[in-house]
Parts: C-alpha cells; structure tokens; sequence
C-alpha cells in the first residue's frame, strides 16, 4: 500500500514507519521545515507545517496516497496547560487543514485520524473500562484540542463523504518517547543516577494514580491493521484493558536500577486534573480488525531504562 505518514519523525511516526516497512509498503512522510532527517530508510520525505494547507496539497499530490496515517500534533498534556491556543491550533485547526486537503487532493484515500483518550475526561468507575460511546468531556485543553480533532474527523466520514477513521489510543510507552510522560521520565532519572549525573532520589509526582499502558509497538500495528481492515466513519480504542498504579511502575523501575535510590515526592510534578484509575476497552478493535495488545509491560520498561542508560553513559542528549 502506498502510505503517508503525516508527522513521521515524532515517537511514534518512527514505529510506524518501521511496522509499514516490515510490510512492504511504499512509504512517504512528512517533516517540519528544519528538522534533521533519516538519511537511506526508503522514506519520500516532505516538509510540511500542519497550519500551511498549500504545502499539505502538495505532499499528498506527490504521493498519491491509498492509506494516510495523521500523527502530527502537540501531544504533550503539560504543555497543553502552559500553551491552550497553540496546542488547539495545531490539533484541532491542524487537523481541519489535513482533511480538507485530503478531500482536495486524496478524495479516495483511507485515513486514520489519532485523536486521545483524553477526549473522555473523567469517567466513573462503574463506567470502565471506557467504551468508544462513552461522551466526550475532556478535563484538559489537550483533550479539548484532540475531542475538537475527533469531531471533525466523524463530520468528515459522515457529511463530507471521506474514508476516514478514528483512532484514540491510550497511555503507549516504549523506545523513542521523550520527556514529559511519566516513564521516560522515570528512566532518563535512573540513569542519569546510575552514571553519577544525578543525587540518588528519583523525584515523582502522584503514584497512586491507575493508567492502561501499551507498547507502542503494539499500537503501532493496529494503525496499520486498522488501514486494512477497520470499518469507514468508525471510532476505535487501542488500549490493554488493564490499569497499572503509576507506583508499580516507579517500584518496576528502581528495582532494575544498579544502585540504591530514594522516591521523593515533587509537589511541581502533581497534575490537578488527574483521575484516579482510566483504563480502555479495546473489544472492538478486536472485532474488526484482530488487534489486542501482546507485548508485555515488563519489556517495554526494560527497553525504554536501557535506551537512556546508553544516552547517560555516552552522554547523549536524548530530545525533550
């Protein structure tokens, strides 16, 4: 299948691609103005802001895409609290320019649009695990932003006549994902704590909270399951089912740590809008299209610590 992978070079972007790959896809993706590409990976790479429809014209005309996959976006939640305007232009009016550009240009291609679980907010616990018809009532501007995106991706397989896709995944975790979500964070500490960088106290924020984690490599594939198989105009989780305490986590973490270190709890890291447990039903992924989560917790902590433990001891600057 000839694919675009609009905002390939994020966390990601990158399993993505190496999933299509594997598959034999003929690839394309987009990049931001400025940023240092991949060099021999097979990719046609093509700059693209997301607010800048003419050069997203262009992109999809180049390729000629049968199968889009719309990455790009701020996905930081901390960073949508700090920066509301600018994270809603880029997710929501973002995704606005995407499928308008997509109707100009790739009328008859399929596209998976990424929205968030965070466009349901806070969900009783009689409710969980969250279905897809849950209501949409996002507690963040990030999940305003992404809830906004949803929406007018549903408007555009309805009223506007495309071949478009929902996708909201939850917590995903593995290589590649940069400070700023809870276990890059925990680990970047490690290490730095493990090569003498760093004081012996992991700081931490509230680890009583419950949160349904996946690889990202799992979640990767039923991106591009989804392209095959899942059904226009639907809305899909891509989740475990499971819940696991942000403490479990941290204990998981520090037990694998070569040294001793001390939790301390960082008021700074507290989030007023945390939920105690949000955990997904990924049934009808399952249904459509065959997709569960299948690569344990354990792996994906253990490959994310041993990454920043050869950044901190080769004294790479792993992206914030």
């Amino acid at each position: 299948m000839r694919i675009l992978v609009v905002g390939a070079t994020g966390f990601v972007g990158g399993h993505l691609l190496a999933e299509c790959r594997e598959r034999g896809d003929t690839l394309s993706g987009t990049f931001r103005p400025g940023e240092q590409l991949p060099m021999g990976d097979g990719v046609s790479w093509h700059g693209v802001e997301v607010l800048d429809s003419q050069a997203m014209d262009a992109a999809l005309a180049a390729t000629r895409p049968e199968g889009i996959v719309y990455l790009a976006g701020q996905a930081n939640v901390a960073l949508g609290n700090r920066d509301p305007v600018n994270t809603f232009r880029i997710n929501a009016e973002g995704t606005l320019r995407m499928l308008g550009a997509m109707d100009r240009e790739a009328p008859d291609a399929r596209i998976i649009v990424v929205t968030s679980a965070e466009v349901y907010g806070v969900t009783a616990q009689d409710q969980m695990p969250v279905k897809e018809d849950a209501p949409l009532s996002p507690r963040t501007p990030y999940g305003v932003s992404k809830a906004a995106a949803d929406l007018a991706a549903a408007q555009a397989s309805g009223s506007g006549g495309l071949d478009v896709i929902r996708i909201r995944p939850f917590n995903h975790v593995g290589p590649g994902q940069r400070r700023g979500f809870v276990v890059p964070d925990f680990a970047s500490q490690i290490a730095a704590i493990e090569v003498g960088q760093a004081t012996p106290e992991l700081k931490v924020g509230n680890l009583s909270a419950r949160r349904d984690f996946t690889d990202v490599r799992d979640i990767v594939r039923g991106y591009r399951e989804a392209l095959d198989h899942g059904k226009t105009g639907e809305v899909y989780n891509l989740c475990s089912g499971h819940s696991v305490a942000i403490d479990d986590l941290v204990r998981e973490l520090v037990d694998r740590a070569s040294v001793d270190i001390r939790i301390v709890r960082d008021e700074s890291r507290l989030r007023p809008s945390d939920v105690p447990e949000f955990r997904g039903d990924p049934t009808r992924a399952q249904r459509d299209f065959g997709w569960k989560a299948t690569i344990p917790l354990e792996r994906s902590l253990t490959d994310v610590l041993e990454e920043w433990r050869r950044a901190a001891r080769s004294s790479t600057h792993l992206p914030d």
